[in-house]
C-alpha cells in the first residue's frame, strides 16, 4: 500500500514537473519574439521631414511685379491676375486705359483683399514710391516715364476718397511689413489731399 502511494506520488510529481517545463518552453519563444520585435522597432530609422524652400520675395517695382505675375499668375493670391492686369494698364499709351487701370488697381492695393500679404506690401511700395518721388512711374511702350506731381487745388472726389482710405489703413499696412519711413513720407504727401487742399497729377518726370 505504501509502495502504491509512493508510485502515485512520484507519478504526480513527474506530471507536474513536465507541465511546468512545457509552460516555460512555450513562453520562451514568445518572450524572444517580443524582444526581437522591440529591437527591430527601435532599430528602424525615422524618415526625415521634407524641408520646404521659402518662396522668393516679390519684386517691389511695377515692371518687376508685372513680369513676376505674368510668369506666376497665382503667386499673389486670388486677386493676383487683377493686380497684374491693372499694373499693365498703367503703362498703356492710352490715357483712358491708364485711368481705368488706376481705378482697378488702387482698391486692390489699398485693401489688400485677395492678395498674399507680401504681395500687398510689395505692390504698395511699388506704387507709392512713385507717388513719393522715390521711383518714376514706368514709361509707356512709346512714351517717356511719368511721375506723380502734387499741386495746389481741389482733388477729384475719388482721389480724395482714396487718400482717406490710405490714411485709415496705414497702421495695418505697417503691421503687414510696410516700412515706417515710407509710411511717414506717404502720410505727409497725402494728408493734404485727404483734406482737400492739394491734388496729384501724372506729369512727365523732371528732365524728360
Amino acid at each position: 500500500m505504501a509502495a502504491a502511494a509512493a508510485v502515485v506520488g512520484v507519478s504526480t510529481l513527474v506530471v507536474l514537473t513536465t507541465a511546468d517545463d512545457d509552460r516555460s518552453t512555450s513562453a520562451a519563444p514568445t518572450a524572444a519574439a517580443t524582444s526581437g520585435g522591440a529591437t527591430a522597432t527601435q532599430a528602424s530609422p525615422s524618415a526625415p521631414s521634407p524641408v520646404e524652400e521659402p518662396a522668393p520675395a516679390p519684386p517691389q517695382t511695377v515692371t518687376g511685379l508685372i513680369a513676376d505675375l505674368t510668369a506666376r499668375p497665382d503667386a499673389a493670391g486670388p486677386a493676383g491676375p487683377l493686380l497684374r492686369d491693372g499694373l499693365q494698364g498703367l503703362v498703356s499709351e492710352d490715357e483712358a486705359v491708364r485711368q481705368r487701370s488706376a481705378q482697378q488697381v488702387l482698391p486692390i492695393v489699398i485693401s489688400g483683399e485677395g492678395l498674399d500679404p507680401r504681395y500687398a506690401t510689395a505692390s504698395r511700395l511699388a506704387l507709392f514710391r512713385t507717388m513719393t518721388g522715390l521711383a518714376p512711374a514706368p514709361a509707356a511702350p512709346a512714351g517717356s516715364p511719368t511721375c506723380l506731381e502734387v499741386r495746389q487745388g481741389t482733388p477729384p472726389e475719388e482721389v480724395q476718397g482714396y487718400a482717406r482710405q490710405v490714411l485709415d489703413r496705414l497702421p495695418a499696412w505697417q503691421a503687414d511689413g510696410f516700412p515706417a519711413d515710407e509710411s511717414a513720407r506717404l502720410q505727409e504727401l497725402i494728408t493734404p489731399v485727404a483734406a482737400g487742399q492739394t491734388t496729384v497729377e501724372l506729369r512727365p518726370c523732371p528732365g524728360q
